[in-house]
């Protein structure tokens, strides 16, 4: 299966959050902590669910930077 990794930077104390909102969407993506510090988590999707993770992202209630996405 392919799967996609979109990179992001948001708050370190809204890691948790982003984690329990992905999670809440049963099967969307996988969210995994780079740097907990810094902030920087990948999230990891699929062909299928790459526009309605982005979608959720960019309406997220906090700020997230997009590093990239592979």
């Amino acid at each position: 299966m392919t799967r996609f990794r979109i990179k992001i930077r948001l708050e370190p104390k809204n890691i948790v959050m982003l984690d329990n909102v992905v999670e809440g969407f049963d099967g969307l993506g996988i969210v995994s902590t780079g740097n907990p510090q810094t902030g920087e988590v990948t999230v990891h999707v699929t062909p299928d669910t790459y526009d309605e993770v982005m979608a959720i992202l960019r309406n997220l209630p906090w700020p997230v930077s997009i590093l990239n996405q592979d």
